[in-house]
This record gives structure tokens, C-alpha cells and sequence, in this order.
């Protein structure tokens, strides 16, 4: 299927996109997108959102106009960059070919807003009103404002922009302009490299994916057992408009799909919306193990992996290990417990220094990145590990036998009472980051 890019920009660069839309035809189809000023962008992205698979947008400041919570990391874009070098050599056309030029009587509206051009700023002499304003809409309205009032008050002769959508209104009053662009090999070299990337990122949504299923009961589940679940899971995929399989192999469910159906399903790996289906359907507790790999062989054994993480946490679960060996879970929310069973080579000698488990020792060291502290109680070290208070104070202990942490005792989010005693892990950094050596 051929890629659709949405081209954001001003109607005055349709003219480069259509000298190139025609070469580009055998590698994508062009969605034009244009604005007639800054604040139309971040409607236009979303609206266009679900229909492309890319965006080329003009300019970085038509970019910084999209609200960054909205972008989807799923849908690359890229900008046509506003470069120093487009401009210098503008200037040194104009110096040779107009020797009397008085470069101080140029207005360049995008020296006031980027910071590469802060130093052509000394050489500009006229008085506009001030781009001080923290709000990007507001700035570039006042940049316009300046480049008309300016030419009506006579402080300048020329007015640089590279703002397209200001072309209709420096044309209605009269200002002299010149508009810079970026150059058509630049606009086709931006629009192979979102090409280039957006075939990857297609490459990668359909390697295969293979989720290992059960539910937790005091006997093997039964055939009818098994059938039952696999009929949920058939229900699922049809309320999620997925055309997946399941089958009933060994004593679990499994579920063949793609990477892209299970980042759809797990919210990019963050929260696992099967999980949550099940849950409500059953009354026992649901196990999941996801698999990825090249191909379903090694995606099966990928995933039975993840099913015996996922068997050796306390609650309902879901787990996902890639071909890298890396372990996501449970992916119950947004902050999730990422390790890897091949391991770090530096973390694998601490924990053999420290005299515990180097899953167990990654998990930890997860769970503090993501609190963000490397002080820990018992309670947070026995939650992460899903395992019970005593055991984790086994852990700490060892870790504390090894001159690695420190006790500190503190109170927190305003309790009463006595301070809590917390284990201060000295090989990572207050935020939870490990130290470099």
C-alpha cells in the first residue's frame, strides 16, 4: 500500500510540491494541508491524524504551534528546516547584486525567534515592537505587525520572512519582501527521509506477536475450560475490529497477531486492554505472556517466557518480552517494570557482588527510575518484586550486607506519627538512575 504524507504548510510552498509530486507518485501520495495562519495547524494535524502515515510540515515554528500532548508517536513527522544558510546566502545575493543596500533597513522576522540567528540581531538598527512574549501565536503576530508598520513608517526598505502565510498580507500593504525557503533538493531529501522511516516503522508493526494465555484455578483447565476462554478473547478481537486468531495449544490459549495489533491492544506497551476484558468476564485471576519475534516460532517462545513472569506475579498480569530478551510488565498502567533476562553486564556483576537475583536487581532498579528516588521501604521493593514484605527485607538486608545502601528514616506526603525507614540505594542517583562507574 502506497504512503500517504500530509503536507502542513502555506499555500505559498505548493508550488515545490507539486514540481515534486509527480517524481514522488511512485513512493507516496501527497495529502495537501494548507494554513492560512499559525493557529489552524493543531486542528488540521488532528484531524488528519488517523488518514496519513506521516507528516512534512514548513518550518519549525509551524510545528511548535501543534500541541505537543496530542502528537502520536506512531505518525512520524518531519520539518523543512529554517536554516542560517538560507538566509546568508540571500543577503549575499542582495549585497552583490544591490551595492546600495543598508542591510540595518531590513526587517528578518525569524532572527527574533530562533536562537542560531540571535547574532545577526546587532547588525539590525530599526525599532519594532518586541518578540518578548511567551505565548508562540502572540510572537508571530507581532512579527507581522512589525514588518507592516515598519515599511508604513519608513524604517525599512526590505522585509525577509519565512513565513509564507504573511505573503498575502505584505502583498496587500505593499511591503517589499522576499520570502526564504528551503530549496527542492532539501524538500525532496526531508520527504525520502520521513519515506525511509515510516517503511521501518511498517516493517516493524507486522513482525509477529504471540500472546500466551490462562487463568489461574486449583486444577489444569478442562477442555470446556479453555474453550471458554478462547471464545472471550475471539469476543475481544471483534470489539477491537481485529481479525487475529486464537487457539487452545499445551494448556493455554494462544493468541497469533502483529506488533502493531498488540501496541494497539497494550497501549504502546503501557496497559493491557485484554487484560482488563478478561477481568471483567472472569472471576479468577488472568495470566498473559506476549512474545515478539521474526518470525511465530520465536514469538511462541517469547511469550511462554512472559507467561512464567507473568505466573510469578500476585495479581492478574501481562508481561511482553521482545527478541532482545527486554521484560515489560505488568503492564497494569502508564509506569511499568522494564528488565531484560539476558541482562546488563554491569548490572549482572553488582548483583553477583551484592549476592541476589539480576532479574531481581533490575526490577528494583526499574521501580526507583520510575518513583524517581532511590530511597525505597520494604513495602515498595516487596511490591515491585510481587513478593511478601519478609521477602524483600532478605533483599535489602543483603544489599545492605554489601555496603550498598544506607538506612535513612523520613516522613512523607504529610503522615503522622514516626518517621519510615527507607533504604537509600547508593548505586543509583536521587531521581532512581543508575551511576556510571
Amino acid at each position: 500500500m502506497k504512503i500517504k504524507l500530509g503536507i502542513i504548510t502555506p499555500e505559498t510552498h505548493m508550488d515545490y510540491f507539486r514540481a515534486i509530486e509527480e517524481e514522488m507518485r511512485p513512493l507516496c501520495q501527497f495529502r495537501f494541508l494548507t494554513i492560512s495562519n499559525f493557529r489552524e495547524t493543531n486542528d488540521i494535524y488532528l484531524k488528519n491524524l488517523g488518514s496519513v502515515d506521516g507528516f512534512v510540515i514548513s518550518g519549525r515554528m509551524l510545528y511548535e504551534s501543534i500541541d505537543k500532548e496530542s502528537l502520536d508517536e506512531k505518525v512520524p513527522i518531519h520539518i523543512l528546516q529554517d536554516n542560517e544558510t538560507l538566509l546568508y546566502r540571500e543577503l549575499f545575493r542582495l549585497l552583490v547584486t544591490d551595492s546600495e543596500l543598508d542591510i540595518s533597513r531590513i526587517y528578518v522576522d525569524y532572527a527574533y525567534v530562533i536562537d542560531s540567528f540571535t547574532e545577526f540581531q546587532k547588525y539590525l538598527t530599526h525599532e519594532g515592537k518586541p518578540i518578548d512574549s511567551n505565548d508562540l501565536f502572540e510572537r508571530v503576530e507581532t512579527m507581522l505587525e512589525n514588518h507592516i508598520t515598519l515599511w508604513e513608517e519608513k524604517k525599512i526598505d526590505l522585509s525577509i520572512t519565512a513565513f509564507g502565510h504573511f505573503v498575502p498580507e505584505l502583498k496587500k500593504h505593499g511591503v517589499k519582501f522576499i520570502l526564504i525557503r528551503p530549496t527542492l533538493e532539501n524538500v525532496k531529501e526531508t520527504i525520502r527521509e520521513i519515506i525511509n522511516e515510516i517503511t521501518i516503522l511498517k516493517l516493524k508493526s507486522q513482525r509477529a506477536v504471540v500472546a500466551c494465555l490462562s487463568t489461574v484455578i486449583a486444577q489444569p483447565p478442562s477442555e470446556e475450560q479453555l474453550h471458554e476462554l478462547k471464545v472471550l478473547v475471539g469476543r475481544f478481537l471483534r470489539s477491537m475490529n481485529l481479525a487475529d486468531t486464537a487457539q487452545i495449544s499445551e494448556g493455554f490459549v494462544r493468541l497469533y497477531t502483529t506488533y502493531g495489533n498488540f501496541m494497539k491492544i497494550t497501549s504502546n506497551a503501557h496497559n493491557c486492554s485484554l487484560l482488563e476484558y478478561l477481568e471483567g468476564c472472569i472471576s479468577d485471576k488472568v495470566k498473559i505472556g506476549w512474545g515478539s519475534g521474526h518470525e511465530y516460532f520465536q514469538a511462541n517462545v517469547n511469550a511462554t517466557k512472559a507467561h512464567r513472569q507473568a505466573e510469578a506475579f500476585t495479581d492478574s498480569c501481562s508481561f511482553f518480552i521482545n527478541e532482545e530478551q527486554k521484560v515489560i510488565g505488568p503492564m497494569r498502567s502508564m509506569n511499568v517494570i522494564q528488565f531484560s533476562e539476558q541482562g546488563d553486564p554491569e548490572i549482572i556483576a553488582l548483583a553477583k557482588r551484592i549476592g541476589i537475583n539480576n532479574i531481581n536487581l533490575q526490577k528494583i532498579m526499574s521501580y526507583a527510575e520510575i518513583m524517581r528516588t532511590n530511597k525505597l521501604s520494604s513495602e515498595d521493593v516487596a511490591e515491585c518484586l510481587s513478593m511478601t514484605v519478609r521477602g524483600a527485607n532478605r533483599i535489602l538486608n543483603k544489599i545492605e550486607e554489601s555496603k550498598y545502601v544506607q538506612t535513612v528514616f523520613e516522613k512523607r506526603d504529610n503522615s503522622k506519627g514516626r518517621p519510615k525507614k527507607y533504604y537509600e540505594l547508593l548505586f543509583l542517583d536521587k531521581e532512581g538512575h543508575k551511576l556510571s562507574k
